[in-house]
C-alpha cells in the first residue's frame, strides 16, 4: 500500500463508516467524546481510570470547563474511536448478526486495482461485489478489535478471493459501503 497519513486516514474513516454506518465517534468536542464513552463503560470514574487521569479531570471535559492537553486529547480521541467496546457500541447488533451471516454486497470507490509482475496498477474506480459471511467475519472481527489495518487487509484479500486475484484498494478510498 502508498500514499500518506491522511490519506490512510481517510481509509480508516471509509472503512468506519461503512461498517458502522455512523459517524467517527472522536470527530464532536471532549465534552462529546467523554458522554459517549460514559454511556458505554458506565461512570466517569470508569473514563478517567481507562484513560489514566482523575475523575474531576473527566468531570471538567464533560462540562465543557476545560479541554484535555494533547497527550490526554490523543488518549481520548483514541479510546472513543478503537477501543473494542465503543466500536461494539457503535455497531447495531442486528447489523453484526447480518453482516456476520449472510456477508455483504461491498461497494468501493477510490485509488485501487491489481499487483502484477511487481507492477501496481491502480486507478480511480467503483467495484462491486459480494463478500462471503466467512470473509465479511474476518473483516467484521479485526474491525471490532480496533484493527483498521488489519480490516483492510481482511477486505483485500476477500476482494482478490471474490472480485480478481491481486486486487487491493489503495490508502485512499473515497467511499466504502456495505450494502447489506
Amino acid at each position: 500500500m502508498f500514499g500518506g497519513r491522511r490519506k490512510k486516514k481517510d481509509t480508516a474513516d471509509a472503512l468506519y463508516r461503512g461498517i458502522s454506518r455512523k459517524g467517527d465517534p472522536s470527530k464532536g468536542t471532549p465534552a462529546d467524546m467523554v458522554t459517549k464513552a460514559r454511556d458505554v463503560l458506565g461512570s466517569t470514574k470508569a473514563v478517567a481510570e481507562r484513560l489514566g487521569v482523575s475523575e474531576r479531570t473527566v468531570q471538567r471535559w464533560a462540562a465543557g470547563e476545560g479541554k484535555p492537553r494533547f497527550g490526554n486529547a490523543r488518549k481520548l480521541k483514541d479510546f472513543v474511536r478503537n477501543s473494542p467496546e465503543m466500536r461494539r457500541a457503535q455497531l447495531s447488533g442486528l447489523r453484526e448478526a447480518r453482516i456476520r451471516n449472510q456477508g455483504s454486497r461491498v461497494k468501493a470507490r477510490g485509488e485501487m486495482g491489481v499487483t502484477a509482475a511487481g507492477k501496481k496498477y491502480r486507478r480511480m474506480r467503483e467495484i462491486e461485489t459480494e463478500l462471503s459471511p466467512e470473509a465479511m467475519g474476518e473483516v467484521m472481527e479485526r474491525w471490532l478489535q480496533g484493527d483498521d489495518a488489519g480490516a483492510l487487509e481482511a477486505l483485500n484479500e476477500a476482494l482478490g478471493d471474490e472480485y480478481v486475484g491481486g486486487f487491493e484498494l489503495a490508502d485512499a478510498l473515497e467511499g466504502l459501503e456495505f450494502l447489506r
